[in-house]
């Protein structure tokens, strides 16, 4: 198959991902405004929805004995989504109100530090898989309380017809953003292979981002429709939701992993943009596009320690 051609159905399914996103996006806020419901809550929804990518990948290295592929991938996520994808919403966004949508942030923080405590003897095993899910429920549990009381306040009339129709679109949507997202990164693999970039390019850019590329469609597609809470929400979900994919994977098969400098760099960086991100929340109970910056700045010398370490 042709460069060429590649490139041009490379552009073709960019396209397809671009409206799959609007169709999952507007039909997600038109069951929020009709059931009264926060957008936050439907994005932690959406969040488990896109983190099927990391989930299919997980299973695939899990069964091929390479475990610790997923480590890399799944926490390294988290600083994709928060420093690069968030911190780019944030610059489109300028402003994104915190006061009461990220209230739960120490306890998600909790849920996503988890596995460097679990996974300091440099092994995931069936208790560590069984504590992480068993954090993540209790999650989404607390979620459920702070989010029930608004749920269905002031209920309007319902077209039932309508309603149906946007639930299915909106899953129709969602399946399609995941399913593109895949062929997209395979066939950009082939694409940079004919044009010999490094394999080390491919693992620390391509992959990473390449997981999480329903997350940053959802994200810049919520940013055109003026939905920035779901942006938000459904990026905080995918980094939590990606602790219950590590869990379910540990769970499956034992995972082993060395324990050295590029897994006490991942320590370092998912800690600090934790951090960050609890306390740009917490000031002006917003976030601001300097902020997204700095994230961003956060994700880039991410990419550059590990490029160090790399040829250490």
């Amino acid at each position: 198959m042709s460069l060429v051609f590649n490139l041009l159905v490379l552009v073709l399914l960019f396209f397809i991902l671009g409206l799959a996103a609007d169709l999952a996006v507007d039909n997600i806020r038109y069951i929020a405004l009709s059931l009264r419901m926060k957008l936050f809550a439907l994005g932690v929804v959406l969040g488990i929805a896109t983190t099927l990518p990391e989930l299919t990948v997980g299973i695939n290295a899990a069964l091929q004995g390479a475990g610790s592929l997923s480590v890399g991938n799944i926490m390294g996520g988290i600083i994709v989504m928060i420093g690069l994808i968030l911190g780019s919403s944030l610059i489109l966004n300028k402003r994104v109100e915190t006061d009461k949508s990220l209230k739960p942030l120490p306890q998600i923080a909790l849920l996503i530090l988890s596995p460097f405590v679990l996974g300091i003897d440099g092994r995931f095993g069936l208790v560590d898989g069984l504590i992480m899910v068993f954090l993540y429920a209790a999650l989404i549990f607390y979620l459920y309380r702070i989010n029930r009381s608004t749920m269905g306040e002031g209920l309007a009339i319902i077209d039932k017809k309508k309603m149906f129709r946007s639930m299915l679109l909106a899953v129709v949507g969602i399946i399609l953003v995941v399913l593109t997202s895949h062929f997209v990164v395979e066939l950009a693999v082939d694409v940079l292979d004919k044009v010999n970039v490094s394999k080390l390019v491919l693992g620390i850019i391509l992959f990473s981002i390449g997981t999480n590329l329903p997350e940053i469609m959802i994200a810049f597609t919520s940013w055109r429709r003026k939905a920035s809470e779901l942006s938000l929400s459904h990026l905080t979900s995918s980094a939590f939701t990606n602790i219950l994919v590590l869990g379910l994977l540990c769970i499956l098969k034992p995972i082993t992993f060395t324990v050295g400098p590029v897994y006490y760099g991942l320590v370092f960086f998912v800690t600090l943009i934790i951090i960050l991100f609890i306390i740009f929340s917490h000031t002006d109970k917003s976030l601001s596009r300097k902020e997204g910056i700095v994230l961003i700045g956060v994700y880039l010398l991410f990419v550059v320690t590990n490029i160090i370490l790399a040829n250490i």
